[in-house]
């Protein structure tokens, strides 16, 4: 068994090796433009990139600053909870 697969794997490679000897050389110019456009959206990946890791890195720090701020202790759905029955109580205007 062994060496019949290596026998598909010579035949396989030696296929691919004569097909691409065999291609003409190709003339596939664009011209300038698509040079632009990737280099465009590569910087603008590279970008959303850096974005996403520095929110994930710098989120510890932004979570230490606020518990030194003294505003790490309470969470904001729960101060909102907190004023939502005040705000519901505190007439609309069909009470007029």
């Amino acid at each position: 068994m062994r060496g019949r697969n290596l026998s598909i794997i010579f035949v396989a490679l030696l296929s691919l090796s004569v097909v691409l000897l065999w291609a003409d050389s190709a003339y596939a110019y664009v011209g300038p433009g698509v040079d632009v456009t990737f280099i465009s959206f590569a910087m603008s990946l590279m970008l959303w990139v850096v974005a996403a890791f520095s929110a994930v890195l710098l989120w510890p720090i932004y979570r230490l600053l606020a518990w030194i701020r003294g505003r790490g202790n309470e969470s904001t759905t729960s101060a909102t909870l907190k004023a939502a029955p005040e705000e519901a109580g505190a007439g609309s205007h069909a009470d007029a």
